[in-house]
């Protein structure tokens, strides 16, 4: 259980509960172009360098916390953000997937990040020009420019935050959606479903067929469950339409007949909670890591598919919906 999405059960810092990012905006009112805040000096990247090789670049930036300060820390963070264009979201190190609250608080507050940290910050973002991204000492005097040009020009500056207007991108949502179910709870299905998969392995039990023959074609029994729950439920897909989208299909009109309420209902802000219709993100392989499952695995098409099913009596999928 660590910030990594190749974890077992990945614990980051994001979650609907914890940050309203779908905040509104307000006017930006502060002189300087960007706020800080950073109490550890000693980190292990190059975050503090890279604050003083801004502000040669003649990017004022208003620091609350230890280091480089120079306004008084002790104020509302997110409220603080709000009045200015930019924020300087610096980590302390630069590590895959370590996101925390210095990224998340400047989404909330309407603040465009500028980033220093994981080199896959764009997987963490609400769309894909809603961040600047230092990524080495290098990069301070583009975006220094970049900084300057979008204070400079506010329909430019706009662009970065009309994702507040229009949503995020279904992947984001997906990330965040992730957190709905507490990392305990996902802790808990995690084992109790390597439990259940070897128990099943060892079983003498009688089980349920993996497949039948209904006249010329085979009948596979597979399940699925939504991400964030345990118990499987049945379907079945006839060898004759083995495809992606029969796939999707039979998925979506089992839980439609069940009614099915996504399980990040009530934890998604109303704005971005959308009506009854289900909508698939993803489906894929029980046993994958989120890193996997959101970003890297993906079906190379139809026949991938099918050699996966007939090589995985009764195959297993969990799906997310968006």
């Amino acid at each position: 259980m660590t910030t990594s999405l190749s974890s077992d059960v990945p614990v980051g810092y994001f979650s609907w509960a914890e940050y309203d990012i779908m905040a509104p905006v307000i006017p930006k009112s502060e002189k300087a172009l960007a706020a800080a805040f950073i109490s550890n000096c000693m980190a292990s990247n190059f975050r503090l360098e890279a604050l003083v090789e801004l502000e040669k670049e003649n990017i004022k930036i208003d620091s609350y916390g230890r280091c480089h300060k120079n306004r008084d820390g002790r104020v509302d963070k997110v409220e603080i953000l709000k009045r200015y264009k930019f924020s300087l979201a610096f980590e302390n190190s630069n590590e895959e997937d370590y996101v925390t609250e210095k990224f998340f608080q400047s989404l909330v507050a309407g603040s465009v990040p500028v980033v220093i940290g994981a080199p896959n910050i764009e997987d963490f973002a609400p769309s894909s020009d809603s961040y600047l991204h230092i990524k080495d000492l290098k990069d301070v005097r583009s975006i220094a420019e970049q900084m300057k040009y979008l204070a400079g020009n506010p329909d430019a500056y706009n662009r970065l935050l009309r994702w507040k207007q229009e949503g995020p991108t279904d992947t984001f949502k997906a990330l965040v959606d992730m957190a709905a179910v507490h990392s305990s709870c996902r802790l808990c299905i995690h084992i109790a479903t390597t439990i259940w998969e070897k128990e099943e392995k060892d079983s003498d039990a009688k089980k349920r067929p993996c497949k039948c023959n209904k006249g010329s074609e085979t009948v596979y029994h597979l399940y699925v469950r939504e991400r964030g729950r345990f118990e499987m439920d049945s379907i079945f897909l006839r060898s004759g339409n083995m495809t992606l989208k029969a796939l999707e299909v039979v998925v979506l009109t089992h839980f439609k007949f069940r009614k099915h309420v996504p399980i990040w209902k009530p934890e998604r802000p109303e704005s971005l909670r959308g009506g009854d219709e289900l909508k698939v993100h993803r489906i894929y392989p029980l046993g994958l890591t989120q890193r996997q499952a959101l970003y890297t695995f993906k079906f190379k098409g139809d026949a991938d598919l099918k050699n996966h099913i007939e090589n995985n009596p009764c195959a297993k999928f969990e799906v997310i919906f968006v």
